[in-house]
């Protein structure tokens, strides 16, 4: 408990999705593999995080001892590609249940985390295509865990295993790292939001402040500029606002 504490001290938001699967990999049994994917609702899937037993230049093909972070990372976008997999099935597990975790996004209490298990993928009719890639590339058992679930996304910790069975007797531990792995991501996600809004907030001044100088404009009417000019271009204010004090910067922008 003492190692995943300090193990999953939040920091930034990239950097704690990172010490989660480095965490899982180091501090969980039989991991030899995590990631952690995110589907967001307009931007599409990604995995955020991966981290291997074995770099992945030192990886060699069909080598049962090692397992390459991006041979991981693969296999979140294959089960995506085939919808089929625990991490495609989870999501599956939480809209049947109707559990959101936290309720409104926030970290799942334990016991609560949707998850999904495959202890052989070699014999799980539920993954006929996938498992036949899977096991080829060394994995033989697999759990798939909601970290979180907001309107605009939902995170997944994929753990990979070469062992078959591996999490069978490990729930409530892996179960209890989820829950810990949550916790510091949504600190981490809460900073960085906050950090955004207030980058946000200081562009759009600056760019209010650069459009009044420019036009001798009241703050009114250069706000209402700005936002004729994000309408005409159907892009946001902010982006229109980074793009002045970029511009400005340099000496060459234009409204």
């Amino acid at each position: 408990m003492a190692e995943l504490h300090a193990a999953l001290a939040p920091g930034d938001l990239a950097q704690t999705l990172r010490r989660v699967t480095d965490a899982a990999v180091e501090l969980l049994p039989d991991v030899d593999g995590a990631t952690i994917t995110i589907e967001h609702e307009s931007e599409g899937f990604e995995t955020a995080a991966a981290t291997g037993s074995v770099e992945a230049e030192s990886a060699r093909p069909g080598d049962r001892e090692a397992l390459a972070a991006d041979t991981a990372a693969r296999l979140d976008h294959l089960q995506q590609a085939l919808t089929e997999g625990p991490a495609v099935d989870v999501a599956e597990v939480l809209t049947s249940t109707d559990a959101v975790p936290g309720g409104d996004g926030g970290t799942p209490e334990p016991g609560q985390a949707p998850s999904v298990t495959t202890s052989d993928l070699s014999r799980d009719d539920r993954y006929p295509a996938y498992g036949i890639v899977a096991v080829s590339s060394g994995v033989r058992a697999q759990v798939a865990v909601v970290l979180f679930e907001t309107t605009r996304s939902r995170g997944v910790l994929n753990l990979y295993s070469q062992r078959t069975g591996a999490f069978d007797d490990t729930a409530v531990l892996t179960d209890l790292f989820a829950h810990h792995s949550a916790t510091a991501l949504a600190y981490a996600a809460e900073y960085h939001d906050r950090e955004t809004t207030d980058v946000e907030r200081r562009a759009v001044g600056q760019a209010l402040g650069i459009v009044m100088e420019r036009f001798r404009l009241s703050e009114a009417k250069a706000f209402a500029l700005m936002q004729q000019t994000a309408a005409q271009r159907a892009v946001s204010v902010r982006l229109v606002a980074q793009e002045l004090v970029a511009g400005a910067e340099s000496d060459g922008s234009q409204l």
